[in-house]
């Protein structure tokens, strides 16, 4: 891992995972708390609005295809609740180009797919916004390498 991350970690983060699949909310959470996060998890798209929309987060993912509520309606409240929303990161297996076109003109700030490499969470979780500004169009977090491995955001 790019140990300037680690050196820019910001204890006290407030993150909120909204993603049906329970397994991999609770991977993402363990690896945010390990990074010194306050993690919260949303199972379906309704809970995750309510919960974005009462309490002040610094980052949320959203998984698009979720059951009822998709993504899209989910970042849509938000924006439309919050005068200054958090950075809105899609968190989707939707990796099509018309899928991170279609996700940005809902409202999200990056298109992220999965299996999103932990790297990646981690920066745009320390990193917020700046993380953002430093994309390029067909960055990491668009489309993520997986020959890339990951490391513990603790280890330099």
């Amino acid at each position: 891992m790019d140990t300037e991350i680690v050196d820019q970690a910001d204890v006290g983060r407030h993150v909120l995972i909204i993603d049906d699949n329970e397994d991999l909310a609770l991977s993402q959470a363990i690896l945010l708390q390990c990074c010194g996060c306050h993690v919260e998890v949303a199972h379906d798209g309704r809970e995750g609005a309510r919960v974005a929309t009462q309490k002040p987060f610094d980052v949320i993912f959203i998984d698009i295809g979720m059951p009822g509520m998709s993504g899209y309606e989910v970042v849509k409240a938000i924006r439309a609740a919050l005068d200054d929303p958090p950075v809105l990161l899609a968190q989707t297996a939707y990796g099509r180009p018309e899928d991170a076109r279609r996700s940005r003109a809902a409202g999200f700030d990056a298109h992220l797919v999965k299996p999103v490499d932990p790297e990646v969470i981690i920066r745009h979780v320390l990193q917020g916004r700046e993380a953002l500004e430093r994309r390029t169009s067909k960055s990491e977090e668009d489309f993520p390498s997986r020959d890339r491995r990951s490391r513990n955001c603790l280890s330099a």
